[in-house]
Parts: C-alpha cells; structure tokens; sequence
C-alpha cells in the first residue's frame, strides 16, 4: 500500500514530477529533427533563425506540458489514476494525483498556465513567420486538451496512437521545418515517420503495461482491441520500423548516409523488446517491469533521435 503518510515533495520538485520531464524527448527531438531538415533539404537557402528555433521549442515544450497534466486530470476524474488497494500500485501518469500530493485544482491551474503560454509563443510566432502558425497552433491546442477530455476523449477511444504519432512526430516535425523555411512540403513529413513511430511507442509500452487495469474502466486503447500477444508484436513492429524506415530513406538519398549512426542505438532497442516480451503477469511485478520499459522507451527514442540529427549534420559539415 502507498505510505499516506509519506511527506509530499514540495514546490518545484512536485512540479518536475508532474510534468513528466522523462517523456521530453516526444517534443523536443521532433523540433530539433524539423529544423536540422529545413537546412539538409534546402542547402544555402535558409537563413536559419535561433531566436524562431528556440521560441518553437518553448512553445511545443509547453503545449506537451499541458497535454500531460489534462491528460492526468482526466485520467483521474474518470477513476483511472487511482492507487489500485488491493495491490497498493498508484496508476497514473505522474502519479501526483493518485498519491494525493496535489489536487486537481492544482495542476488545472499548471495545464492552463502551460497552454497559454504556449498560445501566447504561437501568436509570437504568428506574427514572425505568417498564417501557417496560426493552423498548426490550433491544431496543437486542439490535440493537447482533447487527447484526453470529453467529449472527444481520443485516448479512450483507441486513438492516442494516431494523435501522437500526427501531433508530435509529424505535426511538431513539419512546424519547426515550416518557421525556418517559410514553405511546407512533404519529404518532411515522410521523414518525420521514424519519430512518430518511437513517439508512439512510448504511448504504446504505457498502454501495455496498463492493459488489465484500464480494461476494468471499460476504457479502449489499442492493446486491449488487439491483446497483449499482438501488442508485444505491434511494439516491435514500430520500434524496429523507426529504423527500417531510416534505412529506407538513405537508399532513396533523401537521407545521408551518416543518419544511420542511429543504428548504434539499436541494442538498447533490442533489450527492451526481450524485457517487453517477458513482462510480468503479476499486477506489482507487472506495473515495475512495464514503467521500466517506458521509460526506456522514451530515452531510446531521444538516443534515436540525436544520433539521426548528429549523423545529419555531419553530412551537412563534413560535404
């Protein structure tokens, strides 16, 4: 059983669990990765802007922010971030609510500071960049309430892993291309696939994990429509598609060569297949094996992703 009587973390330290800082890399290896490709794919024609890099960055850093403190609001309304009694597991996404260490009034007030701020950097960059922001803003702010809130409730309806496969890998992608470049075009969103694939399979490992217990809430995400067998397959199928795909795009040349440097990643890939193909049934064993594999999870997919943006900008210094 959770300790009730455990002294809460106050002040900033709360704060830094709440928002979850360890799934980072789902908002800013995407920007990092669009802006490196509005330089790799238009050579000599962008003048890159730091002070648009960095305010993009803020900005989708923020708007993540705010989708995972709605996200653990409504989990919790719903009942779902709850402490499970009889195994004494607290469920949820930070786990700050299910262990009472803040309330819901509390991080409401975080997630709208975090989505205005956020709106406050789009209409910034609005302003600097032209109307294309203004399409993609409402579309993040769209995405981060309604990821979890009624009536929409896309993560409860099996669709969490199309949202953050389009919001984060593809929309937060093609943003950071578009402030630079002034242009949209497809070859980054086709390029933005191996992220959205990793991004997806930190939902994905999560949803595993929690396969038995949000089953009980009557609740849908993919893991329980298709079952743990074909789950484990599917988390293999995009980790080890992320780099495929890479492969693809370099045999194709819209990648170099030197952005399979990622491929020094793929042991800790395989590692965490093995330890996700063995996860526990026992609830406790369960849910300590699953978080593991999460988190792995998101910081195989910013090892992924940093090895893809290095390996490209060396082509770009190097040639």
């Amino acid at each position: 059983m959770t300790d009730k009587s455990a002294v809460a973390p106050k002040g900033f330290k709360l704060w830094w669990i709440a928002i979850r800082p360890y799934a980072f890399p789902a908002s800013v290896i995407p920007v990092l990765y669009g802006s490196v490709l509005a330089v790799w794919l238009n050579p000599g024609e962008v003048d890159f802007n730091f002070f648009v890099f960095f305010l993009t960055l803020i900005g989708c850093m923020l708007i993540h922010v705010g989708t995972n403190l709605i996200n653990d609001i409504y989990d919790y309304k719903k009942g779902i971030d709850v402490e499970d009694e009889e195994i004494g597991i607290p469920h949820g996404g930070s786990l700050v609510l299910s262990k009472g260490f803040m309330t819901v009034r509390q991080m409401s007030y975080g997630a709208f500071v975090s989505v205005l701020l956020a709106f406050v950097i789009g209409l910034i960059l609005y302003f600097l960049r032209g109307e294309f922001v203004l399409y993609l803003m409402v579309f993040g702010l769209f995405s981060a309430v309604f990821y979890t809130a009624a009536p929409i409730s896309l993560k409860y309806k099996a669709l969490g892993d199309i949202q953050v496969f389009i919001s984060f890998g593809t929309g937060m992608t093609i943003g950071a291309y578009m402030v630079q470049t002034g242009k949209f075009s497809w070859i980054p969103v086709i390029l933005s696939i191996p992220l959205g694939l990793f991004i997806d399979a930190i939902l994905h490992s999560n949803n595993l994990r929690d396969l038995k217990f949000d089953k009980t809430f009557g609740i849908k995400t993919l893991p329980i429509l298709i079952g743990e067998k074909l789950s484990k397959y599917f988390y293999v199928f995009i980790v080890l598609g992320a780099y495929l795909s890479i492969v693809i795009f370099v045999v194709f040349k819209i990648l170099p060569v030197f952005a399979l440097l990622n491929f020094i990643t793929l042991p800790a890939a395989f590692k965490l297949i093995k330890i996700l193909n063995n996860i526990p049934q026992e609830s406790k064993s369960r849910f300590e094996v699953g978080t593991r594999v999460n988190v792995g999870t998101a910081q195989l997919s910013m090892q992924f992703g940093i090895a893809t943006i290095i390996g490209i900008l060396l082509h770009i210094f190097i040639f």
